[in-house]
């Protein structure tokens, strides 16, 4: 069944970069989905429902562009293995979209996905959080962040996928009258929240604090309990779990501020990073320098607080993409990021009764991947296929019912 197949998929996004199996390419599950899948597809040609591009409106084509800039320029890149592993991870992401706006068909298709995202993110951060307290016992002195145990170092791409579970949550148990799905949601917020702070990624942490005010202002008494709890259960965990952590970014944080007190590496490579992104952008300004070659190029333009043979990349997504595919592709492609916020937002406010909870908590969440993005590349995740999906998918039931209305 393509469309359950799909729902595979959709759950296994929260799980990052989980291994499970010692096979290159495939140790991620949501990889393992995609060939399901893929297989499931091919399989079942005949039961696909028809792509129609005239209902999605002119996000496709912008992403189209954006992948063809890719495709054309990855040959002619400095660090060709990059270009092609990328650019083949941007068709990925697109096709998904596509697929995604074709098998979920309607409403009760859609929640589905939903419920199952929701179920992967709940999954997922109970195990961040039973490796990070039970398994890797970071009582020691040891610098480890939870989240580690999917990419095996820093767990700044595990969190996108709490950063839009939280919010969705949140709007969706307020639709809701019984007691017991509303715990179900809550505990699922609950624990994505938690994964986030012990993640110790400081611009999700920034994140969740605009989600707090936001929320401040909608519904400030559940608010202010959610915060003061979180904030007596983080400090006594971070007494007992995270000294060491949390102090080194205690002394990041006050040596942004002071620099006299020391060198502050983290703050000042992503300040360089605007520079050397607009030298970069006025030396290639139409196609760019190729997906994921901005460390290669880095140390040509300036770059000199970390070593360059790190090859890191910009730190923000939308300057990596704009000085990797150029003005002809990094503005097409920021350009779906915008349509999609647009569009849900729309569907928020004038949207059919049953997709407001849904768009208003996708609206909120891809907020806060945006500001995450700012500090980190996070421009080609499949978590994006599902949202671009998800937006397309109600921006074209709304259009129905709208026809439906005008024809009655």
């Amino acid at each position: 069944n393509p469309f359950w197949a799909y729902v595979a998929f959709v759950f296994s996004l929260p799980f990052a970069a989980l291994k499970l199996l010692p096979v290159r390419g495939f140790s991620n599950p949501a990889f393992m989905a995609i060939a399901v899948l893929a297989l499931s597809v091919l399989l079942n040609l005949h039961r696909i429902p028809p792509l129609r591009l005239d209902k999605l409106g002119v996000k496709p084509w912008l992403f189209g562009v954006f992948v063809a800039v890719a495709f054309v320029t990855s040959p002619f890149t400095i660090n060709q293995p990059n270009a092609i592993r990328f650019t083949v991870m941007a068709v990925a992401i697109f096709v998904l979209y596509l697929l995604g706006t074709m098998l979920i068909e309607d409403r009760a298709k859609l929640r589905i996905c939903v419920d199952w995202f929701l179920l992967g993110a709940a999954v997922s951060a109970l195990v961040v959080l039973y490796d990070f307290f039970f398994i890797h016992h970071p009582l020691s002195a040891e610098f480890y962040r939870a989240g580690s145990i999917y990419a095996g170092g820093p767990a700044t791409g595990t969190v996108i996928s709490f950063l839009i579970a939280i919010p969705l949550s949140l709007f969706l148990s307020e639709e809701r009258k019984h007691w017991l799905p509303q715990l179900w949601y809550y505990g699922v917020a609950i624990a994505s929240v938690a994964a986030i702070i012990f993640s110790a990624t400081r611009s999700a942490w920034l994140a969740l604090a605009i989600l707090a005010l936001i929320e401040l202002m909608r519904r400030p008494v559940r608010t202010l309990v959610a915060v003061s709890l979180v904030a007596v259960l983080t400090i006594g965990a971070v007494r007992m779990y995270l000294p060491s952590t949390y102090e080194q970014y205690a002394i990041r944080i006050f040596s942004a501020f002071n620099p006299e007190y020391g060198s502050q590496v983290q703050v000042g490579f992503r300040i360089e990073n605007y520079g050397i992104g607009m030298k970069m952008l006025a030396s290639y300004p139409l196609f760019g320098v190729g997906l994921a070659n901005f460390g290669t190029h880095a140390g040509q333009f300036g770059r000199e607080t970390v070593p360059v043979d790190l090859g890191l990349n910009a730190h923000n997504a939308f300057l990596e993409v704009l000085t990797t595919t150029g003005l002809l592709g990094g503005l097409p492609y920021i350009l779906v990021w915008l349509l999609t916020l647009y569009t849900l937002i729309l569907v928020a406010g004038r949207g059919p009764p049953q997709l407001k909870p849904i768009a208003s908590g996708l609206a909120l969440g891809l907020i806060m991947y945006f500001t995450h993005s700012l500090f980190h590349s996070a421009h080609l995740a499949l978590l994006l296929a599902l949202v671009f999906s998800m937006a397309s998918v109600m921006r074209r039931e709304t259009l129905q019912l709208r026809t439906a209305r005008g024809n009655d």
